[in-house]
């Protein structure tokens, strides 16, 4: 539990001078802090600053950590600052700025020194390292909204549909289920292609059905190996024998009937899948809730004797199960799953598709090269094909190796399919104690976002300690040093309910991990609520007014924030706030077109105009 006691920072100390790290906290446990002392460490080891690497997703992560380290800097000629924490970045700060000028780094001056980069920008950086290799040539511009893109490639192979070729069939076979609708099935492609990093890989592999339908089975098993451990251990004989008597009843056709030679629960794999959905059948409504009554068509006749004693047996456990509402989601679930094996119809259809879309790839490459442009999965895609594999790693790939020896990376919870891979070919054959180090943060909780095709199952593989090869230790961080005790308190009771209850790497649940509040609890009521059944915007105004002028009775001076949906729910509550002369400030919210001063300018430029 790391706080910031003089014993705790000792702790703090011992995490960035570890050689293979995944620290995991949640948001505001310090792990954007942690990772630029790290960074400060190293150099203040003396480690050349230009084989420190440090890498997060998004540009403006990446400017609040070059500025952390920058600012450390600009404060390790003041006086030594009291809290202890603090202490220990500035001593490492003022060591690092004795190793920049013995070495000279000249760090305070040259501060882009610091390699400090996006996940993108070091894509493209090793793209461009091996213009040949990875297929890039010049390369081109990367374009933030490649939707356009997307969108040109699936009409180019839309138009092959009178072509003759084997797209032209493919893309006939396609459009029967789509009721001939061309403009759905461009849609479709068009999407698809903004995924291609996530299908690639399966359907230009030498087997794509083997290790599809392998892949369907892992998420099979997975389910049931979760439903399995969910159903109470003392139900097990009884239900198995309630499922049997009912199967026996109907007969092998029925849906109940795979449990006709059930003894026990059945097994958490695909040989068990007909009996559990025969359990399913059983014990739910067609809606997923549990049944309440039973009759003969669900194996349970009425009359004297055993058949009485076993409708009374089997409403008794019905009844012992009313509570467990989460496993009766967990069973109703399995009706949703996928068939772990395709029929040679269906399989045939995904061969088109499959045809369609490496076609579509293909139509994408000639859109970038005709108009200079690639999106961010193309840079990756070539990045990794420049680093080669782990059993022919490229010039490249061996030149980085022997250059960057200490990796950093920030919110490893946004890590894709690709950039993982990334990682790990960069990281290839790194081992404690060999002088390289890696460090990776980040918070599997924000993944539930899935920012930029982040695959949680990934991160949650690294918290078991690998990452590819390199074995890691995992440390978690629970203290929260943002927010007081009244919010972590409210939110500690409320999100577990939110979050799934246990961790699962195939479908990446995340469970709700708590925070421990460093800040004691201020006045009032932390968290309030103040539920609308129903939109009414003018009456969720005119209390967001109210709330507003509360709080600025209670901190004069103080600013409040107010989070919305969408931008037209501001509309009612900025006219209120304009009426009564409240000032506020919109990010991002008013177009500046409606802006009256820019209404004024361009009035005037059509009078200059147009006189």
């Amino acid at each position: 539990r790391v706080g910031r006691s003089p014993g705790q920072v000792r702790y703090l100390r011992s995490i960035v001078e570890n050689d293979l790290v995944f620290c995991v906290g949640p948001a505001g446990t310090g792990k954007t802090f942690q990772l630029s002392n790290r960074f400060l460490e190293l150099l203040a080891r003396g480690v050349a600053v230009e084989r420190i690497l440090a890498t997060t997703f998004t540009r403006k992560a990446a400017a609040e950590m070059r500025n952390r380290i920058t600012r450390a800097f600009a404060r390790a000629d003041a006086a030594e600052p009291e809290r202890d924490y603090e202490k220990l970045t500035w001593r490492l700060a003022r060591r690092a700025l004795r190793q920049s000028e013995r070495q000279g780094w000249r760090l305070i001056e040259n501060p882009q020194r610091l390699r400090i980069r996006t996940i993108d920008s070091l894509c493209q950086f090793i793209a461009r390292q091996m213009p040949l290799r990875s297929g890039f040539g010049d390369l081109p511009v990367v374009d933030d909204d490649s939707s356009a893109l997307y969108r040109a490639a699936a009409r180019s192979v839309m138009d092959e549909l009178e072509s003759g070729t084997e797209a032209a069939g493919a893309l006939a076979m396609l459009l029967g289920p789509l009721d001939n609708d061309l403009g759905t099935l461009e849609d479709l492609i068009a999407d698809m292609l903004g995924r291609r990093d996530q299908w690639l890989p399966p359907v230009l592999s030498p087997s794509p059905r083997r290790e599809i339908e392998r892949s369907l089975k892992r998420v099979v098993e997975a389910h049931l190996l979760q439903l399995s451990g969910s159903f109470p251990d003392a139900l097990g004989a009884d239900l198995a024998a309630l499922a049997r008597y009912a199967a026996e009843q109907l007969g092998a056709e029925h849906a109940i009937g795979p449990c006709s030679s059930l003894q026990a629960m059945p097994a958490a794999s695909l040989d068990g899948l007909p009996a559990w959905n025969g359990i399913a059948e059983l014990l739910l409504t067609r809606a997923g809730a549990w049944r309440r009554r039973v009759d003969v068509r669900q194996g349970f006749p009425a009359g004297p004797g055993a058949a009485k004693e076993m409708k009374t047996r089997m409403l008794q456990l019905l009844e012992s199960l009313g509570g467990a509402t989460e496993l009766a989601g967990r069973l109703h679930a399995l009706r949703a799953l996928p068939d772990p094996q395709y029929s040679d119809a269906d399989w045939s259809l995904l061969q088109a598709l499959f045809c369609v879309l490496t076609t579509a790839v293909a139509h994408l490459k000639l859109v970038f090269r005709d108009q200079g442009k690639a999106d961010f999965i193309e840079t990756a895609l070539a990045a990794r094909d420049a680093l080669g594999d782990d059993l022919e790693p490229s010039d490249l790939a061996l030149r980085i190796d022997y250059g960057l020896t200490h990796l950093l990376v920030d919110e490893f919870q946004d890590t894709s399919q690709i950039q993982n891979d990334l990682l790990r070919r960069l990281t290839a054959g790194w081992q404690a104690g060999d002088g390289r180090t890696l460090f990776l943060v980040g918070d599997p909780m924000q993944s539930i976002y899935r920012f930029r095709k982040a695959e949680v199952g990934m991160f949650l593989d690294a918290w078991r300690g690998r990452l590819g090869q390199v074995e890691l230790e995992p440390l978690r961080l629970v203290v929260n040093f943002r927010s007081e005790q009244g919010v972590i308190d409210w939110v500690n009771q409320r999100f577990p309910e939110v979050f799934p209850r246990a961790g699962e790497m195939v479908s990446g649940a995340v469970p709700y991990a708590p925070s421990e509040a460093h800040k004691a609890a201020g006045p009032g009521v932390a968290v309030s609520l103040h539920p609308f059944i129903g939109r009414d915007d003018a009456a969720e105004a005119s209390l967001m007014v109210e709330l507003i002028g509360q709080a600025e009775e209670a901190m004069p001076g103080g600013h409040t924030a107010v989070l919305v949906r969408s931008k037209a729910h501001l509309d009612p509550l900025i006219r209120r706030l304009r009426a009564q002369g409240t000032p506020f400030q919109a990010v991002e919210i008013g177009a500046l077109a409606d802006r009256p001063v820019i209404m004024d300018l361009l009035s005037l430029t059509l009078a200059m105009l147009h006189p």
